[in-house]
Formats: structure tokens, C-alpha cells, sequence
């Protein structure tokens, strides 16, 4: 399911009982809302446990951006941030990947 507008499209996949989050584009204060209205109702609807954000392929985020992936992080019980080594500065208490098999395989 891919969710977009002109600043931020979310692809929503789920494999291996992994909810698979893909973002594209910008993750700003603006778009942070619907990473918020979609992603955090979905989880908290579904009960998911096991989430990976994958930011690669986003081109920038901001503070906002940053509470909207912490938030997310909050309400699953093990949650990954997938990034590129280097991609941002790093949020305490989240964990990360550089890839998404990665995550599969720490989650089986």
C-alpha cells in the first residue's frame, strides 16, 4: 500500500510478521502528520510488535520529522530505524539497521 502526497510517499508492507515502513521524499513538520495519522494508527489499531522505518530514501527531516519516527518507536516493542550509515544523527534509545534483511534476520 503506498500512501503519497507531493513531499512524502509511505510504502506499507508487511513480511516475516514485520510491518515494513518505506519513507520517500521529505519528513518535515508537515509531513510528519501523515506519518503520524497513518503509520501510528495503524499500529496502534493493529497491535503490531515488530516495525522497520526505513529512511533511505528520504531526503531530509527535521526535528519534527525526528518525533514522528520516535513516537513510532515508542509504541511497538521492537522497532529498527533503517538508515544509511552517516544518514542522521542518531536518537537515543532507537535502534538501527543498514538494511532490511538485516532486520528479518535479528527479528527470527
Amino acid at each position: 500500500m503506498i500512501i503519497g502526497d507531493d513531499m512524502l510517499d509511505i510504502d506499507i508492507d508487511s513480511k516475516c510478521g514485520i510491518l515494513f515502513v518505506r519513507l520517500f521524499g521529505t519528513l518535515n513538520k508537515e509531513t510528519s502528520k501523515k506519518l503520524n495519522k497513518e503509520v501510528t494508527k495503524l499500529l496502534d489499531d493493529v497491535g503490531i510488535n515488530n516495525i522497520v522505518i526505513n529512511i533511505q530514501n528520504l531526503l531530509s527531516i527535521d526535528m519534527y520529522g525526528m518525533k514522528s519516527l520516535k513516537r513510532c518507536y515508542k509504541i511497538c516493542k521492537n522497532s529498527l530505524l533503517c538508515v544509511n550509515p552517516n544518514q542522521i544523527s542518531k536518537i537515543e534509545d532507537l535502534k538501527y539497521v543498514t538494511d532490511e534483511l538485516s532486520a528479518v534476520r535479528l527479528n527470527t
